[in-house]
């Protein structure tokens, strides 16, 4: 017979059965109306691990396409910005090819009006922006990469720009008697000495001396360099010819070619044969030395401007810009370092001597790093911009009657500074660097599309719930609560009258 705490018991636990069962409802509920299967990890059960997991890694895929479009962006900017300073270059070396044209609009050419137009668009470009970052700064992203166009030519207050550079360096190079350092001709019997007239970067250099009529040629050990010129006695021949090799400062070396003859007073080119050697020595010095002269108003002036120019662009971290030690400067024996309270830094990010590339690297993938960095001072970024500077740089007057041999110098220097060079990583090549990037990020991202789905779905199978399954289970919780509450309903009209 069923004892009564036993009936008792049952109705206990069919209350227990109903509270949990409308739990149960609650969830099923829930879930048909999120979607979700629970809302805590915990109550996913031996599926949390997992589901965590493949969260975690759909984070960082996520982490990594947000990269991927952080490079995307700064390589297209990057990429604009050297596109249009590489036609810069090649307009400006395209306005300078023969013939060229000369004639001042002022105290400058069109063409070089033109520079100056161009520079001051160079330099915009190379401090692009992405955001708040600086893209061709280095590492300093924060930092602009260049100063502006005015106090890159014209200074900064006490900071000298490269117009001052360049004119200290003109008269350290072409010397207070405008003979580019070389002494004065010496003569000694029928013996002619060239000599330099000291040990130090300026000026012409003596290269080498060479006759076709014998004399004997005798350099000295040097520095600084010397050359005896001794005609042994022996007129040379009408016609003979000598030739002085001269190095200028920006390495480029220039030929004064002298052939004899016994017109007075003797054309441009030529030296005067005399009655004697002594007399022909003499005359041979001073048309030596004439010439001499001539290429410093010319050439020379040309050379030196090439010269500033590269002592004032070229500098890192580790190499400061070079001015003339002065004043006086017509004398200067030398260079000094340029310091940032006295001369104009145009690059002004970040100046260490580590690829530049490596300045901004970005992870596109678990294993897989793109390097797409830049520095405004990079070998082809500067010489466009340096080029480009100098030639906007130089002065000329209608007066002057060696101007135009002058401007025409400084055009085939800057033209060849701005040809295409082996030995200098051009604008091109970085182009293709930060594109290799560019395509490696855009492979990654492929790959992270592929996988992205397949990580979505794992979560999916483990967090979310369909509506079909919550309705059948919903269905199954229901006919099991009225079955329930059946039992309930009995035992709650059940007495002792009916015990009994």
């Amino acid at each position: 017979m069923t004892s009564i705490s036993g009936y008792v018991n049952r109705s206990t636990l069919t209350m227990q059965m109903l509270t949990q069962m409308r739990w149960q409802l609650d969830d099923l509920q829930r879930q048909l109306a999120t979607g979700k299967r629970a809302d805590t990890y915990g109550a996913l059960g031996v599926g949390r691990t997992m589901d965590l997991e493949a969260r975690m890694r759909l984070s960082r895929v996520q982490t990594y396409e947000s990269s991927i479009a952080s490079v995307d962006l700064r390589v297209g900017i990057m990429d604009t910005a050297l596109e249009q300073l590489r036609k810069i270059g090649e307009e400006t070396r395209s306005e300078l090819r023969f013939p060229a044209t000369y004639e001042l609009l002022g105290n400058q050419t069109q063409s070089q009006q033109l520079a100056a137009m161009n520079l001051d668009e160079a330099l915009s470009l190379l401090n692009e922006k992405a955001g708040e970052r600086y893209l061709f700064s280095g590492r300093a992203t924060d930092s602009r990469a260049t100063v502006t166009a005015q106090q890159l030519l014209n200074g900064d207050g006490a900071r000298a720009g490269l117009k001052q550079i360049m004119a200290e360096r003109l008269l350290a190079d072409t010397g207070a008697d405008g003979r580019g350092r070389l002494d004065v001709p010496a003569v000694n019997g029928d013996v002619v000495t060239l000599a330099e007239d000291g040990t130090h970067p300026f000026g012409f250099k003596l290269s080498s001396v060479t006759t076709d009529f014998g004399a004997t040629v005798t350099p000295t050990a040097g520095p600084p360099a010397s050359f005896d010129i001794d005609l042994g006695g022996n007129n040379p021949p009408l016609g003979g010819s000598i030739q002085v090799r001269l190095t200028l400062p920006d390495g480029s070396t220039s030929d004064i070619v002298l052939t004899a003859t016994l017109e007075s007073p003797p054309p441009p080119g030529t030296f005067r044969l005399g009655i004697d050697t002594d007399t022909t020595a003499a005359n041979l010095a001073a048309a030596i030395d004439e010439s001499v002269i001539a290429l410093g108003r010319t050439e020379l002036a040309a050379a030196s401007a090439v010269r500033a120019g590269e002592d004032f662009f070229a500098f890192d971290a580790d190499n400061p810009p070079q001015r003339v030690d002065g004043p006086p400067f017509d004398t200067a024996t030398g260079l000094r370092d340029g310091t940032a309270t006295d001369t104009v830094f145009w690059y002004t990010g970040e100046g260490a001597v580590d690829s530049a590339r490596n300045t901004a690297i970005a992870r596109v993938d678990e294993t897989i790093t793109v390097s797409y960095g830049a520095r405004a001072n990079e070998d082809g970024i500067r010489q466009v911009v340096q080029n480009v500077a100098v030639f906007a740089s130089m002065t000329f007057s209608e007066s002057d009657p060696d101007a135009r041999d002058r401007y025409f110098a400084l055009v085939q220097r800057i033209g060849n500074g701005l040809d295409a060079d082996d030995a200098t990583k051009q604008i091109e090549a970085i182009q293709t660097d930060i594109a290799g990037a560019q395509l490696a990020a855009n492979a990654a991202k492929e790959r992270l599309e592929d996988k992205k789905p397949v990580l979505q779905g794992i979560v999916d199978e483990i967090e979310n719930i369909s509506p079909e399954e919550v309705g059948v289970k919903l269905l199954a919780l229901n006919t099991r609560m009225q079955a329930t509450m059946q039992t309930t309903a009995i035992l709650s009209q059940f007495t002792l009258l009916s015990y009994l």
